[in-house]
């Protein structure tokens, strides 16, 4: 097992059983402690997280979900692997060939993915923080900032979280997974499995 971690959440991460558990908690204090503006509350965060992962059960691009508890507001999920960033391979056109698909799927299901940190934003990390690896298998992971469009509480996301889609466009997501799988210089780090 090993740890890792996001702005509302800490991830308990068991590779060899195949599996992890996300649990939703209130930033860090470095990242000024408290819920982002845009991830509304860590309820939210989980409901659009959860509800985005269930309508994607079929695709093996996504996590599927095993588990999860609503009150405690965790989601055990299948691991899909390791950070791009840290452990994708060399071949980089058969990650490309796979962000369509990825990029349907999210249409197909009405999901509106978050690949920027603000509408027009240049800079690539985010994009590159919700893909992992195995091999040469990518998913695409991190829900909690999505718009499941047409789900049962979008009345409760708030204005600047629905004016941050005001300029989505799938195919400009398309292009920037691409860009980020092709200029991203891989920092590379141990397989830790296990902590103590």
């Amino acid at each position: 097992m090993y740890l890792s971690g996001g702005e509302t959440c800490r991830v308990e991460c068991y590779p060899k059983q195949n599996y992890i558990i996300k649990q939703f908690k209130p930033r860090k204090a470095k990242f000024g402690g408290g819920i982002d503006p845009l991830r509304e509350s860590l309820d939210l965060c989980f409901y659009r997280e959860l509800t985005c992962l269930q309508r994607l059960e079929k695709y093996a691009q996504f996590p599927t979900v095993l588990e999860h508890n609503q009150e405690q507001l965790w989601i055990k999920m299948q691991w899909v692997g390791r950070p791009f960033l840290h452990h994708a391979g060399e071949d980089r056109q058969q990650y490309i060939d796979q962000v369509d698909p990825v990029v349907d799927a999210l249409e197909k299901e009405d999901i509106l993915l978050a690949y920027q940190l603000t509408p027009g934003d240049t800079k690539i990390g985010y994009c590159l923080s919700m893909m992992m690896v195995d091999g040469y298998k990518l998913s695409i992971i991190d829900f909690e900032r999505a718009w499941p469009v047409g789900c049962d509480r979008e009345t409760e996301f708030n204005t600047m979280f629905k004016q941050s889609f005001s300029l989505h466009d799938n195919n400009e997501f398309r292009e920037v997974m691409k860009h980020t799988i092709s200029t991203t210089k891989i920092q590379p780090r141990e397989n830790i499995d296990e902590i103590e």
